[in-house]
C-alpha cells in the first residue's frame, strides 16, 4: 500500500467536470475514493494528473485503476 500525504484529490471527467474525492485506500496501481459522483465502470478520468479508469463502484464511491503503475514519488507529484 502507498500512503501519500494527499488525502483529498480532484477527479476530472473527459467532459471537463471536476469533483473532489477523499482517498480511502491507495496502492501503486489504483485507489478507492470516496466521491459523490460515480462514473460508469470503464470510464476514463484523471485523478490529480494521473490517467485512470473506473473499475468498480461501492457504497462510498469508486475504485479506480491507474493506466500506468505509479511509484511512491510519482503519486506524491501527480496527486497534489
Amino acid at each position: 500500500r502507498a500512503t501519500p500525504n494527499v488525502s483529498v484529490v480532484t477527479l476530472s471527467l473527459p467532459d471537463g467536470r471536476q469533483y473532489s474525492g477523499r482517498v480511502m485506500d491507495m496502492s501503486l496501481s489504483g485507489a478507492a475514493l470516496a466521491v459523490e459522483v460515480k462514473p460508469p465502470v470503464g470510464s476514463p478520468l484523471l485523478v490529480g494528473k494521473i490517467r485512470s479508469t473506473v473499475v468498480r463502484h461501492f457504497d462510498e464511491g469508486v475504485a479506480i485503476e491507474f493506466v500506468t503503475l505509479q511509484t511512491a514519488s510519482s503519486l506524491e507529484q501527480n496527486l497534489a
